[in-house]
Order: C-alpha cells, then structure tokens, then sequence
C-alpha cells in the first residue's frame, strides 16, 4: 500500500466523525499521521500483508437513535440503531475497499 492510499483513506473521512469504544477520533489520526506517517505507513501495511484486522478495531457500539416523529418510544421499532466503528478499523477498511473498487 502507498503512502498516498494510507493519507486519503484518513483524510477523505470527516474530522469529527463518531469515534469508537476508544474514542481516537479522526482529528488525532490526522494529527499523528502529521507527525510521524512513516509509522501508520507502516502499521497499515503490516497489517495488510498479514491479512489481520485487529480485534480491537473491529469492536463496535451500537447506539439507539429515536426516529423522528414517532408516537410510541416503548415500541423497539420507534428506534434507528447505528454502529460506531473504531476510526483506525474505518482507514483500514477503506483502503481494502479502495483496492477493491
């Protein structure tokens, strides 16, 4: 993977996007890559080569949202359900999917 594939997989991603159970949000990833890229180069590829995903990046919270409108919130069905996903899980998976494309 090219360090340009790691860069855009980070920053085509909104800054304040919904972080995780670790709460790392896109603005640190951002900042870190900033500082030592080399580093998240590296840890991508590594990860790629290996064909590992961590564990930790794969663990998700899932978070009811009430939809709008609704009479009844007893009701399950009165609520969307949406996942947050880890942030470093998120670059990984885009650059798979990148590649995929």
């Amino acid at each position: 993977v090219t360090r340009d594939e790691v860069r855009s997989s980070i920053f085509e991603q909104g800054a304040d996007k919904a972080p995780g159970l670790s709460q790392c949000q896109f603005r640190a990833i951002r900042w870190a890559w900033e500082v030592e890229p080399d580093t998240i180069h590296a840890l991508m590829n590594h990860c790629l080569r290996a064909g590992y995903h961590p564990k930790t990046w794969r663990k998700a919270i899932a978070v009811a949202i009430p939809k709008p409108g609704k009479p009844d919130y007893s009701n399950p069905r009165a609520y969307r359900l949406i996942q947050l996903l880890e942030c470093m899980g998120k670059v990984l998976e885009r650059i798979v999917a990148n590649r995929l494309a």
